[in-house]
């Protein structure tokens, strides 16, 4: 009984571990289903009008132009770190007053940093440093995370959390095709995010505030 106890609490603990490391690395999840790169002028063009507007306004910290970038209807995912693990919450709205979390204010930085599509920046906790620093989203066909739904496949297991229908339709809707830009000028000072297209609409739909953060 005792051994068998002993052997479960070793595999939990490789399990967490597992998790806290995966969510230190920028390795994406490989989707299975290929999305289509971003190579005609005309959309290249959109999705760098989104990302550099959200970036100015994140940045001026004006609620009403981040606003103006969040769907409607499907609103803004936004990730954190609690503890060890990596959650999730999903807001209707921005608001710089009330970050999530309460404890992690959203400050702002100067940026001199121009848009480029290349591969992605990776933040290695060993050094706390990135690989590489600029402001970069990697459009590539293959350049698909599965941030929200790992989250929840954890949190499922470790912590008994249930999400109903419409969270992961939500979900699914805010993550799947989204494109991720990394805005990372110092080592202390960046700035995460994916945008998606809606019928023919560019919105900002996740806010990732635990990469690059490795204190757990």
């Amino acid at each position: 009984m005792i051994k068998n106890y002993a052997l479960g609490l070793i595999a939990f603990i490789a399990l967490l571990g597992s998790c806290n490391n995966s969510s230190k690395t920028a390795t994406a999840h490989q989707d299975t289903v290929t999305r289509a790169s971003l190579n005609e002028p005309e959309e290249v063009q959109q999705i760098s009008e989104v990302i550099t507007r959200f970036v100015r306004a994140y940045l001026s910290q004006d609620n009403e132009k981040i606003n103006s970038l969040i769907h409607p209807e499907h609103g803004l995912a936004i990730i954190y770190r609690p503890g060890v693990m990596d959650d999730f919450k999903l807001v209707d709205s921005f608001d710089i007053q009330n970050p999530v979390p309460e404890s992690y204010p959203y400050t702002t930085f100067e940026n001199d940093k121009t848009l480029t599509f290349e591969a992605l920046p990776e933040f290695k906790c060993e050094t706390d440093k990135w690989t590489k620093y600029g402001f970069s989203s990697d459009t590539t066909a293959t350049s698909v995370t599965h941030l929200l739904d790992t989250i929840m496949k954890y949190q499922g297991e470790f912590n008994e959390a249930k999400y109903d229908e419409k969270t992961l339709e939500r979900v699914s809707k805010l993550e799947g095709g989204s494109y991720r830009v990394i805005l990372n000028p110092t080592d202390e000072h960046f700035l995460i995010f994916h945008v998606k297209q809606f019928e023919g609409s560019w919105y900002v739909t996740l806010l990732d505030r635990s990469y690059g953060n490795c204190d757990a």
